[in-house]
């Protein structure tokens, strides 16, 4: 691909190079192949070129595990529209303040285009953004270069080694930056066909989805890996290779698969900068070394700050309009994490800052307990992640309040109201007293060791 593809340009290739009747994607509800999806895009072009989205226009898009909601992302996209990916699983105060940031004058759901926003200075390029949560309280929106990322996916999926006969089952939504850029686009590049499944997977369920698409890659997170490698679900595909992100692959979670004949890769990326590294010996020896073009550095003996850089993009955090800069001079954006980066590859050593990752989300303490904070009851509280049953991160919350006020039933209850669900606390525990240092600073990680 050259640097200046669409997804129709990319779409239009597979048609011109034979291969226009193979699948593309497959949802609940239908499957497109590459020639129908291509018409597909192009008859939406031009439903929402009429509405207003082109170039410079900055557009959300809502995306879900549905073929109709890829089809508007592909539009819009190929119409040069600076887009905003919006999950579907968002709250309505989390996708305002993300359109807000984002500066968006156009909004798409489903059939709906809504105008946000007077239009104005159409300038600038073709760029896909992202929103997630913060360290605080707001969602944090990262925009950089379309061109750049379409170039990052399409070598994620040549270091997974995808084809045209490769079937992905992605599990995670394709809101998330993950699914859809390692997901979706890196599919589309490599002229393969993605499974986009909706709602919860059982296993169960799991197993029938497999039995009926017969996938030869896995693109899910360690939780589901593990989930899965211990029934049908396994047996039941045509698996060649699974890939994990999102946090460490624990060698558990790994073992089955990799003991059926699969090649088990371990993931690392950022909403920065997309796709990092890649680990085909994933399950406890690293994250892997750079995917082609990313360059990374971090600390050598001893755990440093690590930072990477690709070709072509240079990231910008949105806040109400405006963009501010991430990466350096040089281009080098920090990530946020620390680890060691050595002839063996990348090895994350944990984060600089209080986010909890709960499978690639990454969940802001101080948003969770504003939330709390209000209910009634509530004199005081900390949100922290800590390994549940069966090792996987969970969030906490540690709640100070009277033994007749704590209810740990309305207070999930209520904030279900308000946050997203991979958001509301797992485990509510009665504190009678945070535990503190003397300057009055919460002691966070004795509640993360010692669950209080």
């Amino acid at each position: 691909m050259t640097v200046d593809d669409t997804l129709m340009d990319v779409l239009a290739g597979h048609r011109r190079g034979g291969r226009g009747d193979r699948p593309a994607l497959v949802d609940r509800r239908r499957s497109v192949t590459y020639a129908e999806l291509e018409r597909e895009v192009s008859a939406r072009m031009r439903d929402l070129s009429a509405s207003g989205v082109g170039p410079g226009v900055r557009t959300g898009v809502v995306l879900t595990n549905l073929l109709d909601s890829v089809v508007d992302f592909a539009a819009a996209t190929s119409l040069h529209a600076p887009v905003l990916v919006l999950q579907e699983q968002a709250g309505e105060a989390e996708r305002s303040a993300a359109l807000a940031d984002f500066g968006a004058e156009l909004g798409i759901e489903g059939d709906v285009v809504t105008r946000l926003r007077p239009g104005g200075d159409h300038g600038g390029d073709p760029a896909f953004a992202v929103a997630s949560s913060g360290t605080s309280g707001r969602p944090k929106v990262i925009s950089r270069e379309w061109s750049g990322t379409l170039r990052n996916s399409a070598g994620f999926a040549r270091g997974l080694g995808l084809d045209a006969d490769d079937v992905v089952l992605t599990t995670s939504p394709l809101g998330h930056s993950y699914a859809i850029e390692a997901g979706t686009l890196a599919v589309l590049s490599a002229g393969a066909c993605q499974v986009v499944p909706a709602g919860a997977l059982t296993p169960a369920r799991a197993a029938l989805l497999v039995e009926r698409h017969r996938p030869t890659v896995l693109q899910s997170v360690p939780l589901i890996l593990d989930w899965w490698g211990q029934g049908d679900v396994l047996r039941a595909g045509s698996w060649k290779r699974c890939v994990s992100a999102g946090e460490a692959l624990s060698e558990q979670a790994a073992a089955p698969w990799r003991e059926a004949g699969l090649t088990v890769y371990d993931h690392y990326g950022n909403s920065e900068l997309g796709q990092l590294t890649l680990n085909p010996l994933g399950g406890g020896s690293g994250v892997g070394h750079p995917l082609p073009e990313v360059r990374i550095r971090a600390g050598g003996s001893e755990p440093g700050p690590v930072a990477a850089r690709f070709p072509g993009l240079s990231p910008v955090r949105m806040e109400a309009g405006r963009a501010v800069p991430l990466a350096d001079e040089e281009g080098w954006v920090t990530t946020g994490d620390l680890g060691v980066f050595d002839d063996d590859g990348l090895r994350l050593t944990g984060r600089s800052d209080l986010l909890i990752n709960i499978g690639g989300n990454k969940i802001s303490p101080v948003e969770v307990e504003e939330v709390l904070r209000a209910m009634p009851g509530v004199k005081d509280c900390a949100v922290v992640g800590r390994p549940g049953p069966s090792g996987d991160h969970q969030v906490w919350a540690f709640v100070e309040a009277g033994a007749d006020e704590f209810d740990a039933a309305a207070l999930r209850r209520r904030a279900r109201e308000q946050l997203m669900a991979v958001k509301v606390p797992t485990v509510f525990r009665r504190v009678d007293k945070l535990p503190r240092t003397g300057s009055g600073k919460i002691r966070r990680g004795l509640l993360i060791e010692e669950g209080g």
